[in-house]
């Protein structure tokens, strides 16, 4: 059985979406992401339905495990098999690119995390590429990845891109870490949506480990790395980035309306999960750049076991305490990567 989980994950923002829908000259494009949006709430309920129930995990005896599948324009999951684990690279560029990227999570969480897929237990990790009309978003459904096409004028190469795909791949993760889902909020006659800080939290704990995967992949140090997520899914005149690390909210590093924040004295209760998603960003990227040298090899498991203590509705003031507890357990009370966590989420004020 399946943790119960009722949120399905989304990489790209409604407000980005909304954004991309405003700007558009296009009556019929903009028509096109409104109902996007439509859809994906949709999406939430229907996947909220399926989920309590609860399904038999695909277990994969090998130590990666991937099936990619074609979608073919249309919403019924997972579609046809295009590509199967070992199977040689075949003519679907998104599927080979999907392939190749969901392989690289999979050996970071096993060769850095020591973990063995997202639910610890070798689950078969499925995806479906070229999912529904011009989708412009990729997502973790509860049960699979799905990535759509883009819209075909702002949003690109979903599939192709490691920041995304690592992003809903560690939702795949923290469903699985976290009973009922961190942030996961389910009122009667609404579709379940991440909220409040633990929601924050579950979107914090994807852009962190997929910037540390994009950072292990590249052979990067917290120096040389851009901290960008989404970097490469705009044309030009749309954005850089879907989401900064280094620093939330840079709208000359991401895109116009980006509101992310990075400091806990401006988090409104109502703020959206990607909002003050910044806020522990932020606090690992300060606790990262304290540090220096390769973001994964102290932090990756002080974040990871820290997660593992938090419970649906924990605050930032939990992760604080949690991944402090768990530096002084790995390194020392006192040792430079506690200090370093310490000075993370004092720095964006959820410490005193």
């Amino acid at each position: 059985m399946r943790a119960r989980y009722g949120c399905v994950c989304f990489a790209v923002p409604k407000k980005l979406i909304q954004h991309l829908a405003d700007r558009s000259g296009d009556e019929g494009h903009k028509q096109m992401l409104q109902a996007q949006i439509t859809q994906s709430a949709a999406m939430r309920g229907t996947r909220a339905s399926k989920t309590v129930a609860g399904v038999a995990t695909n277990a994969g005896a090998k130590p990666l495990q991937r099936s990619v599948f074609d979608a073919a324009g249309q919403t019924f999951l997972p579609g046809k098999l295009l590509r199967d684990e070992d199977d040689p690279a075949g003519r679907d560029k998104d599927a080979n690119e999907a392939y190749d990227n969901l392989g690289i999570a999979l050996q970071f969480f096993s060769s850095v995390m020591g973990r063995n897929s997202v639910d610890n237990k070798g689950m078969r990790v499925d995806a479906s590429v070229h999912y529904g009309f011009h989708f412009a978003n990729a997502m973790w459904t509860g049960e699979q990845m799905v990535v759509g096409d883009g819209d075909g004028r702002a949003v690109k190469n979903l599939s192709g891109s490691l920041g995304i795909l690592a992003h809903e791949f560690c939702h795949g993760v923290s469903q699985h870490l976290v009973p009922g889902g961190l942030g996961v909020v389910q009122v009667a006659g609404m579709p379940p949506a991440l909220k409040g800080e633990a929601g924050a939290l579950n979107e914090s704990f994807s852009d962190v480990f997929a910037s540390m995967i994009k950072q292990w992949h590249a052979g990067q140090d917290v120096k040389a790395a851009d901290w960008l997520l989404g970097e490469d899914i705009f044309t030009p005149r749309e954005g850089r980035a879907v989401r900064s690390l280094k620093e939330p909210g840079n709208t000359k590093l991401t895109w116009r309306e980006d509101d992310q924040i990075r400091d806990y004295r401006q988090y409104k209760a109502t703020d959206d999960a990607h909002r003050g998603s910044g806020i522990p960003n932020y606090a690992f990227y300060t606790a990262a750049a304290e540090l220096e040298g390769k973001s994964w090899e102290t932090l990756g498991q002080v974040w990871l076991k820290g997660f593992d203590q938090l419970r649906a509705r924990s605050t930032f003031l939990d992760a604080a305490h949690a991944t402090l507890n768990v530096a002084a357990t790995l390194h020392g009370k006192g040792s430079g990567t506690h200090n370093a966590v310490k000075a993370g989420w004092k720095k964006v004020n959820v410490l005193a």
